[in-house]
């Protein structure tokens, strides 16, 4: 039994006495602006749109103020005895119902909305299945019964709820579900399903409540958030998108005012665009959803490549008491890097008496949130077991930086494994039981083995020592090992890659090492490390001491492999007919000089194909951008072509390949990211397609929620040569089925649907089953729109705005009978930038 229903938004009293609610059927603004239309039925369907911020479905006016209890009520059991993290390996079923909870206004029921919307999940809210299976609700129930046969009837069907709905559902449960025996049940399903514990910053949730003042709800947080977690074995904190907060760290205290920031409101239906991005990464990560988070992140192909096998990666190290305490531009840190490393450095109050502070807990889950909300690279959580804070030694009289107690530290390392970075770190100077109770519960999270010497004792990296260490990581199941200690003097430098050159010796599958020196002498070693160098940024160190920083920028180490002739500088290219004014050049130009690549980029205007032979043969070719007229007829040149090209039949970028196998066959398309930046004859071409990419994002950034992508959405693609090819691929791995095609010319359009038709290309969804997509031709500009397919939400237009040779620019208007999407849509214009068509009126 499953019940399709909104969420609540109710006065904020006893968190164990929600009010009687009526459910309203006409469409409702939410506070953030957005609109939503919902069918309540007991049928398991699906809402009509997605999604709100926080659904309201009271008929009552909300009050203005409200008393927040000093200590919850007794009614409810009491957060103050902090349980034991749930013991969990966080790896689930493939189809494993998804419970989310917290306290109201955090915004879960527009969350179990979108997973729902996405991934094709029944949505269950606690509230509505108590009432449909006693027939009463849960206030109506606590004034006609005593209190206690109220909890017993709660677990009964709390129980029969969670029994029921194991399986393909996402379920959303109040804070009536998380009272005694609500708890235990919660607990035990958490050990076989994810239990989402979601949060969201105070000053939100007073606006969306319209209730107490934010210190109230501040307070309320601190006081709940250990029971919430204490029943939750993951978190997600909802980072707020009313457009008016910038793209930095703010704390949950945060007041800034709309006419404080200067970043542009977003359009009111893209309002909870990076929202949806954000949670469906989050969940496909977290249930180890491989093909929804490919999907996910295929608009980054070095995404897919795990950047622990790359060669020179880079992870910008940043204290959390930086991102707390000023407002750092997060995509400015990140830039050039490849992964992003949180310190967890201790402050005064973050443990108290039970533990991990309940508030310091919030403030980590807030950060963390807030950077994975604007990057794209992995995130390494790790907490520094040192503490900031120096104590003089009563033996020595020296001042000395104590560790972290054991317990403190296990508590905050399981904490960010409920926040579920990509890398996480476990200090080796800790013992086995600590650590292998981390590891255990690591879920889809790689765990980095960390040992980083004070310089109290010098170790030999020629010696056993490290290598112990090393071993002794790997054997209780680290993914990759890191080990630093300070260089005294230059020789230590080579030592450290003599060492890395015994593990790589070890006999395969081994992890991978990271290993340096540290210090001002111990720059050297970083910049030859390959694996997730610490870089630092150039705003978090003073200028005036850069050069003598014991830290390194990126971009320095690029630098230095560059001028070491570890990697060599590259010549690339756009070749075409009419390249002439292209911009590509210049923008790539402006950021090889950035990243500190010495390599070059420019034009090829070609009226041949042969003309790429001599491109090729220059040793230091890095590779060129195919234009038109080109994309299909440099296809006999290639050896080797990505599945996405071939798929599309068309590409626009080569590659050169440098290495052949003994057999003669052509490497790895990963092989490739291995060769790059170095020089040497080119043996062999790979081809590939990144139009669809381009395509595919801008069609991500302007389809708003309520537009997401269901089996009914059609698709509009206008055109048919190489960019059509690319734009159709777009749409079939969004997920669109209903993909309708115009050209001018009839026999271009037949030709290119046929392409993909007799592919027989399928869609595959987390839940659903395969569906097949069809090409469908629209042969006038005159015909209605076909009856039994919706008006297009998407639609991609490729003709050309320029003149082509000899052929003036088309002029192509877009017909307004196509544009009458009562929900609107997004318009993808190739080579000007996307728009967005609003609902008509």
């Amino acid at each position: 039994m499953s019940t399709i229903v909104r969420g609540t938004k109710r006065k904020l009293e006893d968190t164990s006495e929600p009010p009687v609610r009526h459910i309203q059927s006409s469409p409702r603004a939410t506070q953030d602006g957005y609109t939503i239309n919902y069918d309540v039925r007991s049928n398991g369907t699906r809402p009509k749109t997605a999604c709100a911020d926080v659904i309201a479905v009271s008929d009552e006016p909300q009050p203005n103020t409200a008393h927040v209890p000093d200590r919850p009520s007794s009614k409810s059991s009491s957060p103050a005895s902090v349980k034991a993290p749930i013991r969990t390996s966080r790896v689930f079923g493939k189809d494993a119902s998804i419970v989310l909870i917290g306290i109201r206004g955090t915004g879960k029921s527009s969350l179990a909305v979108i997973l729902s919307t996405a991934t094709g999940r029944r949505l269950v809210d606690a509230d509505r299945y108590f009432q449909q299976v006693t027939g009463i609700s849960r206030a109506a129930f606590k004034k006609e019964r005593e209190l206690a046969d109220y909890r017993q009837q709660e677990s009964k069907v709390m129980a029969q709820m969670l029994a029921e709905h194991r399986e393909g559902c996402v379920i959303v449960c109040g804070a009536a579900s998380v009272e005694r025996g609500g708890q235990k049940l919660l607990e035990d399903y958490a050990k076989t399903n994810p239990v989402i514990h979601v949060l969201r910053d105070a000053v939100s949730i007073q606006k969306c409540l319209k209730a107490w003042d934010t210190d109230k709800v501040n307070r309320f947080l601190e006081i709940s958030g250990p029971l919430y977690r204490a029943c939750s074995n993951l978190e997600f904190f909802n980072v707020s998108e009313t457009g008016s907060e910038p793209q930095d760290v703010r704390t949950a205290t945060d007041e800034t005012s709309d006419s404080e920031s200067n970043q542009p409101r977003p359009p009111p239906f893209l309002t909870l665009k990076k929202l949806e991005q954000d949670f469906l990464r989050f969940v496909a990560f977290t249930t180890g959803n491989t093909v929804d988070l490919r999907k996910l992140q295929a608009g980054f192909p070095l995404s897919l490549l795990p950047v622990e096998s790359r060669s020179y990666t880079y992870a910008v190290s940043v204290p959390l008491s930086g991102l707390l305490n000023r407002n750092m531009d997060i995509e400015e840190l990140e830039a050039t890097t490849d992964a992003f490393e949180i310190v967890i450095d201790i402050s005064e109050g973050a443990i108290d008496d039970h533990g991990l502070s309940s508030m310091f807990a919030h403030k980590i889950s807030h950060t963390m949130a807030t950077v994975r909300r604007n990057i794209i690279v992995p995130i390494i959580y790790h907490v520094q077991s040192i503490q900031s804070a120096a104590v003089t030694s009563v033996n020595s009289g020296n001042a000395v930086k104590p560790k972290l107690p054991d317990q403190a530290y296990l508590n905050l390392v399981e904490h960010g494994l409920r926040l579920a970075p990509q890398f996480l770190t476990v200090d080796l100077s800790y013992d086995d039981s600590i650590l292998t109770r981390v590891i255990s519960a690591k879920g889809f999270t790689k765990i980095i083995g960390h040992f980083s010497s004070d310089g109290s004792t010098v170790r030999d990296w020629d010696g056993d020592e490290y290598m112990k260490l090393y071993e002794r990581a790997a054997s209780i199941g680290c993914d990759l090992v890191r080990i630093s200690q300070p260089a005294l003097k230059m020789e230590d430098n080579f030592a450290v890659q003599r060492f890395r050159h015994r593990i790589s010796l070890l006999p395969e599958p081994h992890p991978p090492v990271i290993a340096y020196n540290t210090g001002a002498l111990g720059r050297l070693s970083c910049c030859f490390n390959p694996i997730l160098t610490p870089v630092t940024h150039a705003s978090l160190i003073s200028p005036d001491s850069v050069r003598n920083s014991p830290s390194i920028i990126a971009r320095d180490a690029q630098q230095a492999l560059f001028t070491s002739f570890v990697l060599d500088p590259m010549r690339f290219y756009v070749f075409g007919a009419n390249v002439e004014f292209s911009l590509s050049p210049i923008m790539h130009n402006v950021a090889y000089k950035e990243c500190g690549m010495p390599h070059h980029c420019k034009v090829h205007q070609a009226n041949s194909l042969r003309n790429l032979n001599e491109l090729v043969e220059d040793h230091n070719f890095g590779g060129a951008s195919i234009s038109l007229p080109y994309k299909t007829e440099a296809i006999p040149l290639l050896h080797s072509m990505s599945p996405h090209a071939r798929a599309i039949g068309a590409i626009n970028t080569i590659l050169p390949i440098r290495t052949i196998r003994e057999d003669g066959s052509i490497a790895q398309e990963s092989d490739l990211y291995m060769e790059k930046n170095r020089a040497g004859p080119v043996r062999a071409l790979h081809g590939d397609n990144t139009d669809w990419i381009g395509i595919r994002n801008c069609i991500r950034r302007g389809l708003s929620p309520a537009n997401a992508v269901r089996p009914t959405t059609t698709g509009l693609v206008i055109g048919a040569g190489g960019m059509a090819r690319a734009a159709i691929y777009s749409l079939i791995h969004l997920g669109v089925e209903n993909i309708f095609l115009y050209n001018r010319t009839i026999a271009n359009a037949q030709k290119l649907a046929h392409h993909y038709n007799k592919q027989d290309i399928k869609r595959t969804g987390t839940v659903m089953q395969n569906v097949k997509v069809t090409v469908h031709i629209i042969e006038s500009l005159n015909d209605p729109w076909p009856a039994n397919y919706k008006q297009p939400t998407i639609i991609v237009c490729t003709i050309p705005a320029h003149r082509m040779g000899d052929q003036p620019a088309p002029n192509f208007t877009v017909p307004e009978h196509w544009l009458e999407s009562p929900t609107g849509g997004v318009l993808v214009e190739v080579g000007p930038p996307f728009y967005v068509f609003c609902p008509s009126s």
